[in-house]
């Protein structure tokens, strides 16, 4: 063989060699070029309900319900306010901007409990040593304090003008009811007299008229304005102010004619201005399979999505007696995860003659869509017919704008579907003042869209078979590459 055709057919063997790897490549190419294009599909959003607008505003608030969530394609909210696969549109199916609306924080809103509190007057001054001379005595019946006037008050009660001249008062606050009653945080003066002074005065305070302890200092003010009345007529108490308050006024000539005083006791409760929904789902028994012989006196709830969670209840039906339930709770997601610890709590329902008290609710922050609750192995087994879970889930708001052609569709369910929401700075630029203004929505009756139901279905046919799909192209490829080089070396 002359050298000239030797480096002839050496160039073509390699030739062959790239074109062989060029076909391969373009398999590989083809493959991977058709699982994009799958992916590039549009999301089908599988499911939609009518949004009926209750009050029209240029922003309209809706609260998504908890059916949302249960036809969700994804595990857990978009950064803990609402659900990703989810859009608004109109009667011509173009996207209304929506945004996410946070709860707003709770209020606090202020409640006095008022009671007359008793009032006797003190001597004009002092005793001799520089003591006030106690103008009532305490008998002590038991655990209770009986109060009279002492035989040297009684000057008060034979001469009314006494109590004006008075160096100040003993005030009897009253027996409190119960134990755990908070005392009072204020004192109420009433007066008839005059229409305008400035008085100061000490206070002290004791459980036994016997050992008085400083209790700070005060004034008490009346003045005119323009025709009305301006007055403090409140006395500050210390947190540990006793049942009796000795009031000494520091000039006597300035004091007011007090004919009155009630005792007030405030007490702050904080108002959830966006208050979590209720939810109520029923038990059913656990599955034995993953949950080890405990799992035998468990009961399951489904929560039907994966909804936030701020508390959790037990609640027993049809049951007149008492309950008693220490239990342990676990959750998870989806039914292919073990279950992960959410704490162990005493439920209780328990009735006194008709009158009946229950445990608050287990408070927690998670997000769930099942449920287990185990009884303690020294406790009664729970009823799973008469036992329910009352779930507190704080929902998502969104805020919509009223753009486009009514009626407005809620669509949810589409596995592909990145986040459509908006800012809600970008949507509603002065949100602290349209909040006032927003107007509300709700929703209707749940319908799956036909056709995108059978997209979403070849959908997922295609996403299942394209790993199989993928591995037959690439097996396919390098087989015929295989198959090319070993013609070309054999051939060599």
């Amino acid at each position: 063989m002359r050298p000239r055709d030797h480096l002839h057919r050496r160039s073509r063997r390699r030739l062959s060699v790239r074109v062989a790897c060029g076909i391969g490549a373009a398999w590989i190419a083809v493959a991977l070029g058709a699982s994009s294009a799958a992916a590039a599909d549009e999301p089908a959003y599988r499911y939609e309900t009518t949004i009926a607008v209750q009050r029209p505003a240029p922003f309209i608030e809706l609260a998504l319900p908890a059916e949302a969530y249960a036809r969700s394609r994804h595990d857990r909210a978009v950064g803990g306010e609402g659900i990703r696969d989810l859009r608004i549109v109109d009667a011509r199916g173009e996207r209304v901007p929506f945004a996410w609306l946070a709860a707003r924080a709770d209020d606090t809103q202020i409640h006095e409990s008022l009671r007359d509190a008793r009032l006797y007057p003190l001597p004009a001054r002092p005793a001799a040593d520089g003591t006030w001379r106690t103008p009532i005595d305490v008998v002590i019946e038991g655990d209770r304090l009986s109060v009279r006037r002492a035989a040297a008050g009684n000057t008060a009660a034979r001469d009314p003008d006494a109590a004006l001249r008075s160096g100040g008062w003993i005030i009897d606050l009253g027996e409190r009811t119960a134990k755990d009653e908070p005392p009072p945080d204020q004192l109420r003066l009433a007066w008839s007299g005059p229409a305008e002074f400035s008085a100061a005065f000490d206070l002290a305070s004791s459980d036994d008229l016997r050992s008085w302890r400083y209790a700070g200092t005060g004034q008490v003010v009346s003045l005119q304005s323009g025709g009305a009345p301006l007055t403090q007529p409140n006395v500050t108490l210390a947190a540990n102010t006793g049942r009796f308050v000795r009031l000494v006024w520091a000039d006597a000539a300035t004091a007011p004619q007090v004919n009155g005083a009630q005792a007030v006791t405030t007490r702050h409760d904080r108002v959830a201005r966006d208050a979590p929904a209720e939810l109520t789902f029923a038990a059913q028994r656990a599955s034995t399979s993953n949950g080890g012989s405990a799992a035998t006196r468990a009961l399951d709830f489904d929560l039907g999505g994966v909804l936030p969670i701020a508390a959790l209840a037990l609640q027993w039906n049809g049951s007149a007696g008492t309950q008693i339930a220490p239990v342990r709770l676990q959750a998870r997601n989806r039914a292919d995860e073990p279950w992960r610890e959410l704490g162990g709590t005493v439920f209780y329902r328990i009735n006194r003659n008709g009158a009946v008290s229950e445990a608050p609710p287990f408070a927690l922050r998670t997000d769930a869509r099942f449920v287990r609750v185990t009884p303690d192995e020294r406790a009664a087994a729970l009823d799973a017919g008469q036992t329910q879970l009352r779930v507190h889930a704080p929902l998502a708001h969104l805020v919509f704008a009223s753009q486009g052609q009514e009626p407005y569709r809620l669509q949810v369910g589409a596995a592909d579907a990145t986040s459509s929401a908006l800012p809600i700075g970008t949507l509603v630029p002065a949100l602290a003042d349209e909040r006032s203004r927003l107007g509300t929505a709700g929703t209707g009756a749940w319908a799956e869209i036909a056709a995108a139901a059978r997209h979403d279905d070849a959908l997922q046919r295609q996403k299942a078979l394209r790993p199989w799909l993928l591995w037959a192209v690439l097996i396919a490829g390098v087989g015929g590459l295989a198959f090319m080089v070993w013609r070309l070396a054999r051939s060599g």
